[in-house]
């Protein structure tokens, strides 16, 4: 008897026996679990995983090693099967990036070498599981994907129904820009009609915020443009049992940061023939000159994740448990601050001259429903009359005042702000606590400060040391919009040593996910790469959230490209006070976040080392979040070189609130400052803080 291997399976030959099929199980290392409230087992050819969710009920996911069956045979609570024979889905597009990795205006489609799309391919070779923390993660090697290698795995998140499945992908191909797809396929045999019908009925929250069930049939992904990125479908015993499942994106870092938050149906579902299948999606581009893909550089371990939230109960309970996540996409509530988001471009003005100023724009009660308390908007930017030297230009300026006045109230201010770009280099904005007039150019004849009858004082600037004059005569608060990236690229870097960027007015850069890299653990590192380097420079500049998009109305999918800013104030100011607002951010008494994760306590001092120098930093703060967390990072500086500390929380569960405390032995350090992530890549960061001397 001689075994031939072929693939996966071993075929033995007998004479008179003909040719039978064994399966061969891939081997499985358990060696890295550790006692704790998740549980691994395994037999010769799967592999058992045991938790108790929030409830304290009893799940289990079982697992297959056999290469030519479903990867998840079953998940159960209390012995009653929520998922069963499922397998899951991954396709993705790739292309090249031109200009570097923080390039923003780029169109892999538009490329010489054109674009590549692959379907993923798990051809199972061995599994793994380990503890991290006190979650586990088995991951099965053997995915491939066109240009990309890796392994499928699974987080078991104990004291909680939520699960991640995430691709860890890589390539060492240059200039690589992608999306990805991904979802899960289920059986649900209950749901199975003649023909290869199905009856299956899926949920989700439309862009009106009306919970829809609909019929999925057929073959195709169905796309679908829902609010709070998530859907669901009954899998445990069919359309009318127990049981079922809600798939979703990381709210944040699964989009691309673009300019325009229309939502383009970023899930999908189909059924057909005992399998129902639903996941999330991207699209090759939004018909746009530009589309900001994700970034794959050679040799990162790229994060494809896919979240799924497990049910006992119905669809609807599934959609209700992922709202509690962002909080039904609202930024909470927080004693003692106020939440900001500058960076919009609403082209309000011209429109509320038309329309007139009693009109509501459609802005307004999106940001108020989000739980915005205040905005910056940014007018005339490819509207209105910016280089007008004269009254049309003034006469503007004035209506733009009234009309952040009029949208102005007790619970919602509206400042006025400009994206100027003219005089000091790249991108950058202005803002003055009160009503100014000025020109961004002058004709020779024309001074630099006039007297208006109308309007009082108008100023009039040809280049950067008026500008400079300008800003420090009205105490304007100033900033690098998206550093180094769009119309920035290169900025601040390259007027480091103006005098109107060392100017104490110059509050810093914007803060933004631009662009995405899903190999790191968190958001916008190209923006505290400039912060840290900054630092180190000396110059006690600061990063603010930004948010730059433009028209929006109630059917965006907003909340995904949303950060804010919660700014220590005890009430909203009222229009005429607004440069209070400003004056607390100059202070830094503020912390920026995504939503997930809040900061409302942070303290951070210098101590004694082990060594008795006084080189130890100490971090106390009070974090509060949704999702379980993934880390913390302390970050310093000596003036000439950028360090961190990585402090793992990956025994947090959901729904946490905490005291937070950790040190690190930082020698010479001049500055630093914190961050917390949690596992979707959500998270909050409070500026640098310097060392008294």
């Amino acid at each position: 008897m001689m075994p031939v291997r072929t693939g996966m399976v071993v075929f033995v030959v007998s004479a008179g026996c003909g040719i039978a099929a064994l399966p061969a199980a891939v081997p499985f290392d358990q060696s890295g679990v550790r006692p704790g409230p998740v549980s691994v087992t395994s037999t010769a050819d799967a592999v058992t995983v045991r938790w108790n969710d929030e409830a304290k009920r009893p799940w289990s996911a079982e697992f297959s090693l056999d290469p030519k069956a479903a990867l998840i045979r079953s998940i159960q609570v209390n012995g009653a099967a929520v998922v069963e024979n499922a397998r899951p889905f991954y396709q993705c597009t790739t292309g090249k990036r031109r200009g570097g990795w923080d390039e923003f205006f780029d169109l892999p489609p538009s490329h010489p070498e054109g674009t590549r799309s692959f379907a993923g391919e798990l051809r199972l070779e061995s599994a793994r599981a380990a503890t991290v923390g006190d979650r586990v993660e088995i991951a099965f090697n053997g995915l491939h994907m066109g240009i990309f290698e890796g392994s499928i795995r699974y987080v078991i998140f104990p004291g909680s129904r939520l699960i991640e499945q995430v691709a860890v992908m890589t390539t060492n191909e240059p200039d690589t820009a992608f999306f990805y797809d991904a979802g899960l396929r289920m059986t649900v045999a209950a749901d199975r009609r003649v023909g290869g019908n199905m009856e299956t009925l899926v949920s989700y929250y439309d862009t009106a915020g009306e919970l829809k069930t609909v019929l999925s049939d057929g073959p195709e992904r169905h796309p679908v443009a829902v609010r709070y990125r998530v859907i669901a479908a009954q899998t445990g015993a069919g359309r009318t049992g127990g049981g079922s499942v809600a798939v979703f994106p990381a709210p944040h870092q699964y989009f691309f940061p673009r300019d325009f938050t229309t939502n383009m149906g970023y899930l999908w579902h189909s059924s057909w023939k005992g399998v129902v299948s639903l996941g999330i999606r991207q699209l090759p581009d939004d018909a746009t000159s530009y589309y900001p893909w994700s970034n794959a550089p050679p040799g990162t371990a790229q994060r494809m994740s896919l979240f799924l939230m497990l049910e006992p109960g119905d669809r609807h309970a599934a959609l209700d448990g992922v709202l509690r996540l962002t909080n039904s996409d609202r930024f909470a509530a927080l004693d003692g601050y106020v939440t900001f988001a500058p960076h919009w471009h609403y082209a309000y003005t011209v429109q509320a001259m038309e329309k007139g100023m009693a009109w509501v724009p459609p802005f307004k009660p999106v940001l108020e429903a989000m739980g915005v308390n205040a905005a910056m908007i940014f007018d005339f930017h490819g509207d209105g009359h910016p280089a007008d030297t004269g009254e049309t230009r003034l006469g503007e300026l004035e209506q733009f005042y009234r009309a952040c006045r009029v949208q102005s109230g007790p619970d919602f201010l509206l400042i006025p702000g400009e994206e100027a770009n003219v005089h000091f280099g790249g991108h950058w904005a202005v803002a003055f606590p009160k009503p100014v007039y000025w020109h961004m150019s002058r004709k020779p004849a024309q001074a630099f400060q006039e007297k208006d009858a109308r309007y009082g004082t108008v100023y009039n600037t040809a280049d950067a040391r008026e500008l400079l004059d300008l800003v420090r005569a009205e105490n304007g608060f100033v900033y690098q919009t998206h550093p180094r990236t769009k119309g920035s690229m290169g900025y601040p870097d390259r007027i480091r040593d103006s005098a109107h960027f060392l100017d104490a007015h110059w509050f810093g850069a914007g803060w933004k996910a631009l662009p995405s890299d899903l190999s790191l653990p968190g958001l916008g590192e190209r923006a505290f790469r400039l912060l840290d380097d900054m630092s180190n420079w000396g110059l006690r500049k600061q990063l603010m959230g930004e948010v730059d998009v433009f028209q929006i109305d109630s059917t965006h999918e907003l909340y995904a490209h949303m950060n804010v800013n919660y700014v220590k104030l005890p009430a909203v100011p009222s229009f005429d006070r607004y440069g209070t607002l400003l004056e607390a951010l100059r202070r830094g008494e503020f912390f920026v976040t995504t939503g997930e994760v809040l900061l409302p306590e942070v303290a951070i001092t210098a101590g004694a080392s082990a060594a008795g120098a006084g080189g130890r930093i100490e971090v106390r703060a009070r974090v509060r979040h949704t999702f379980p967390l993934e880390m913390a990072e302390i970050v310093w500086g000596d003036g000439k070189q950028t360090h961190r500390k990585t402090i793992p929380l990956t025994e947090t569960h959901a729904f946490g609130d905490f005291a937070f405390s950790a040190e690190a032995d930082a020698g010479d350090w001049k500055w630093a400052r914190l961050a917390v992530w949690d596992v979707a890549a959500d998270g909050a960061f409070v500026n640098p803080v310097w060392r008294a001397r």
